[in-house]
């Protein structure tokens, strides 16, 4: 039985050119570390700390704390030192960013029409922002964000897309099996370690 939605943000709720929005959202945070490092040294660090993130499996950790480990390894700083300027700047400059981003209009109006069926309502996006950030990211597509019942976030996730353990996350976050929960996306690299979750519940669910 059908019990929740699940939105893809990238290209279903907003249309952003996500190489170009990195560009930018590293070329507006890299300066506040300046006094640290270099930007383009922080730069660098940064994304490859990312990198390592995603590709570990670390099921004891959040994304934040596998983030943080590496960086901190990288830059020779603590997470004391470097959370609160991350803090800062996707409270006070990350809403800048707004202008690189288009609201999909039958992306807000599927989240409305969902709701209106009475629909547990969540989004499926990458967890690599922390809440304010990823709250930014749903007023940017013209939805509130406290409509959604869950919202992956880099401290509150330990897997990111397309692992299909995140998936696993996603909808025990909502205390649902895969089977109640439909995805909606336009990228095809979303929908199939969803769909092979679902499918390995499937087996498991047969034998």
């Amino acid at each position: 039985m059908l019990k929740a939605i699940l939105f893809d943000v990238e290209g279903t709720l907003i249309d952003i050119n996500i190489d170009l929005f990195m560009r930018n959202y590293v070329g507006l945070l890299a300066p506040r570390f300046a006094h640290l490092l270099p930007p383009d040294k922080f730069s660098k660090y940064l994304l490859k700390s990312y990198e390592h993130a995603k590709q570990e499996n670390h099921p004891q950790q959040t994304n934040m704390q596998s983030l943080y480990e590496d960086l901190c390894k990288s830059t020779g700083q603590s997470m004391q030192t470097l959370h609160p300027i991350f803090q800062e700047f996707h409270e006070s400059d990350f809403p800048t960013l707004k202008c690189l981003v288009k609201a999909v209009p039958q992306g807000a109006e599927s989240v409305e029409y969902a709701l209106q069926k009475g629909y547990l309502i969540g989004v499926a996006i990458n967890p690599c922002l922390p809440l304010e950030a990823m709250r930014e990211c749903l007023r940017w597509a013209g939805l509130k964000p406290e409509l959604f019942k869950v919202i992956p976030t880099l401290d509150g996730f330990h897997f990111f897309k397309p692992q299909r353990e995140y998936y696993q996350e996603l909808v025990e976050k909502l205390a649902l099996q895969p089977e109640n929960c439909l995805l909606v996306s336009r990228q095809p690299q979303s929908l199939i370690p969803a769909l092979r979750l679902y499918c390995s519940r499937r087996v498991k669910r047969e034998k």
